[in-house]
């Protein structure tokens, strides 16, 4: 019995010592990582900051290149396009981003309409090999391939880009200014250092050959010229931001806009709802292409049913306000 006991006791010691040594090497592991983590991700903040004082050094210094221009400004032309895109062709837009296309085609005054697509993106602008080449080579995504079509069709024509997920409930009225925007009481996305809510990239206006559209434009085909990846995924917003800080004429302009009185982000969060007219007070709504909803709750329309039977898209041929090709 007492032979058990001590044969019992030394198994013991050695299973005690044995895990021991298991959780030390466990734990020099985990430290061993962690410092190399560590290692990795300090490096990345230090070649982050950087970064930031590089790209914030050439965007100044196109500021200072382009910035004569806002002395020749003029207000934006009554008559001038509406850009709006979606990239995979009309043909394949879901149907909310139909209704928002045509709201927008509805709702434009004296403005025309023309709708980009990969199809016919080269009838208008002709982009630089470097930024085609890389978007086909997946450095950047369809939604920053936008920033840099955006930028290039307002500087060669001026106009408006409103995003395809825009629905306009009233007309656009003239506005007498060299740089519009949705200015935002209600600020939608979180704390983001540029993201203040002073301007809205989705939807803006300037005339042709404007200080912001050309210095934007550059900016990003310079950008993309040095990096092979994004920085920020607002990297447009932080075009507009250094513009903004450093350049006096074109902030006071921002400054000099109205902010919306309405909120338009809230028809996105009840587009499942039964329908209810004050659920769309704002002429300008903020939706979005992700989503599953229903037209009707089996009774009565859903908001999104209304949508979509009030600002049910026409083809082509009977909507004469907009170009496809």
């Amino acid at each position: 019995m007492e032979e058990e006991i001590n044969e019992l006791l030394v198994f013991t010691k050695a299973t005690i010592f044995g895990n021991y040594l298991l959780y030390l090497n466990s734990l020099k592991i985990l430290l061993i990582v962690l410092f190399i983590y560590y290692s990795l991700f300090k490096k990345n903040i230090n070649n982050n900051i950087l970064n930031w004082g590089k790209i914030k050094q050439d965007f100044e210094s196109l500021i200072d290149k382009y910035k004569y221009l806002i002395k020749y400004e003029k207000n934006i032309d009554e008559d001038s396009p509406i850009w709006m895109m979606w990239y995979q062709g009309i043909e394949n837009a879901p149907p909310i981003v139909l209704s928002c296309i045509q709201s927008v085609i509805r709702n434009r005054a004296k403005h025309k309409v023309i709708i980009i697509s990969k199809y016919n993106l080269e009838n208008y602008i002709k982009l630089p090999p470097h930024i085609i080449e890389k978007f086909n080579n997946n450095l950047f995504s369809i939604t920053h391939f936008s920033d840099i079509i955006r930028m290039a069709l307002l500087f060669k024509y001026g106009g408006y880009w409103i995003d395809s997920t825009y629905l306009l409930t009233a007309p656009l009225t003239m506005v007498n200014t060299s740089f519009y925007t949705l200015k935002l009481n209600y600020c939608w996305t979180y704390n983001h250092p540029f993201i203040n809510c002073l301007w809205s990239v989705n939807f803006m206006a300037v005339p042709k050959n404007s200080f912001i559209a050309t210095y934007g434009y550059k900016a990003l085909l310079n950008y993309w010229k040095k990096y092979n990846s994004l920085i920020d995924y607002f990297l447009i917003d932080y075009i507009i931001y250094v513009a903004y800080h450093k350049e006096e004429k074109f902030r006071e302009i921002i400054n000099e806009l109205p902010f919306t009185t309405c909120n338009i982000f809230s028809l996105a969060q009840s587009l499942n709802n039964n329908y209810n007219k004050s659920d769309i007070q704002c002429s300008s709504n903020k939706l979005t292409k992700n989503g599953e909803w229903s037209t009707s709750n089996g009774i009565e329309y859903t908001n999104y049913g209304y949508i979509i039977k009030k600002y049910k898209f026409r083809s082509k041929n009977e909507n004469k306000s907009f170009f496809l090709k």
